[in-house]
């Protein structure tokens, strides 16, 4: 009886036990996470929408998936890849009135962004690549928003 409670005390230990950086199954990068979640949704919304946000919209897109492959890369190589899906609060898209996953993604990118600015690693070399790529798509998300508002 002993031995089956230590055994299980153990295996439950080990079970929990993971890399210095947070709690089991959650991401050392969250926002870096919630960026590429959100850039993936932009991309659909932007695949989706019936006009060309005054030209950018293209741009917008290769910026976006240049953004989504150096996150992902710089995630890889900070290994830091989470399975379990990302706790989303719906309503959060409720106080944007058009294009939520648009807005949300420049929010998030610009946490990602701050997160790889105070990173104390490069991302395996990626580092670089990937504030330039996410800059790129603030600025190409911010001016379909610009002008879809017109």
């Amino acid at each position: 009886m002993i031995r089956a409670l230590v055994l299980s005390t153990l295996i439950l230990c080990l079970a929990g036990w993971q890399a210095p950086g947070g709690v089991a199954g959650e991401p050392k990068h969250p926002h870096m996470h919630h960026a590429l979640r959100e850039l993936r949704e932009a991309r659909t919304e932007l695949k989706e929408a019936s006009h060309d946000f005054g030209g950018h919209r293209i741009k917008a897109l290769d910026a976006v998936d240049a953004a989504i492959k150096q996150i992902d890369v710089a995630l890889k190589g900070a290994k830091d890849t989470i399975k379990t899906p990302l706790k989303v609060d719906a309503d959060m898209y409720k106080k944007y009135k058009h294009h939520p996953h648009i807005h949300h993604a420049i929010h998030e990118l610009k946490e990602a962004r701050t997160e790889l600015k105070e990173a104390k690693h490069d991302f395996d070399g990626h580092r670089a690549a990937a504030l330039k790529d996410t800059n790129a798509a603030i600025e190409q998300l911010e001016l379909c928003l610009k002008f879809a508002a017109k």
